[in-house]
């Protein structure tokens, strides 16, 4: 009975390949590292920037595209809000993030990068469908 549980849980987490958006970049780097995928960062404005709302509700939010990232990517969300707190250790982390790769402080902004927190592209996003966004997403993966 029990290899019967064991054998229907390992077939339910296969079958849910969709992504999370995580939080904490330590987590995201290391799992990156462990699952040979790039981290798509999105630096986020969730309580004030309208396009960054946006971008949450249309794209993370769509199966279809937290199933193709499930498969190839690794999502991080660094979020600067303007009414809630975030944790100093958690907000100096976001910091150096934007501080490396969103030095203008643009909201949306969405950057591929290495296992190792190396650039590898700055993701345009034209408030587009999750078709175009994967699209989009696919090409700059090759």
């Amino acid at each position: 009975m029990r290899s019967i549980l064991f054998l229907l849980l390992i077939v339910a987490l296969r079958g849910s390949a969709h992504a999370q958006v995580l939080q904490y970049p330590d987590k995201a780097f290391e799992l990156a590292q462990a699952s040979g995928k790039k981290v798509m960062l999105v630096f986020s404005g969730s309580d004030w920037c309208i396009p960054c709302i946006r971008f949450n509700k249309q794209i993370l939010s769509d199966s279809s595209f937290l199933s193709f990232a499930g498969e190839n990517l690794v999502l991080l969300e660094a979020d600067f809000p303007q009414r809630k707190k975030i944790a100093a250790p958690l907000r100096s982390q976001y910091d150096s993030l934007a501080a490396a790769f969103n030095p203008q402080g643009a909201f949306p902004q969405v950057v591929l990068l290495s296992p190792g927190k190396k650039l590898v592209a700055y993701v345009p996003y034209r408030e587009e469908t999750p078709a175009g966004f994967i699209s989009t997403l696919k090409h700059l993966l090759q």
